[in-house]
């Protein structure tokens, strides 16, 4: 479905995508900080690790879209704030898994709540319909913004 947007739509449109993406910054930000400092990039790596424990370091960068070389300072950091373990890998000696240590699952777990309470404070106002209707826009949202790079 193509739809002609009116110009006089498309400045509140812009407005209201660049607030929604400046409250998600922020609302990262916070989480980072309330979990010892941690950056979006750091969240992200605890996040994939602590869904897909004793990762290779290869699929962790493809995961957060960023070289290897840049993971390897992130998961420098992140092992020396305790969070990670790092290992390598008993079936090929060159390959480094990378875990959660039990600081880092503890991280990974309030990473998780807090993302569970604000998706449940984002749907406490919306019913079933609401709150389907607006994924589904999301979804549209997020494909249209990829197909536009």
């Amino acid at each position: 479905m193509v739809t002609e947007v009116k110009d006089e739509d498309k400045t509140p449109f812009a407005e209201a995508l660049l607030n929604l993406a400046q409250s998600f910054k922020n609302e990262t930000e916070n989480c980072g900080k309330m979990c010892g400092g941690l950056t979006e990039k750091e969240m992200a790596v605890i996040i994939f690790v602590g869904q897909n424990d004793n990762v290779k370091m290869s699929d962790i960068a493809d995961n957060i879209v960023a070289p290897v070389s840049t993971l390897t300072n992130i998961t420098d950091k992140l092992v020396d704030k305790k969070l990670l373990v790092r290992d390598h890998s008993v079936e090929d000696r060159r390959v480094i898994n990378v875990s959660l240590s039990g600081t880092g699952r503890t991280a990974y777990n309030g990473l998780i709540d807090k993302r569970k309470k604000l998706i449940e404070s984002i749907l406490s106002g919306m019913d079933d319909s609401e709150a389907r209707l607006m994924l589904k826009h999301l979804k549209l949202l997020s494909a249209e913004i990829g197909r536009a790079r």
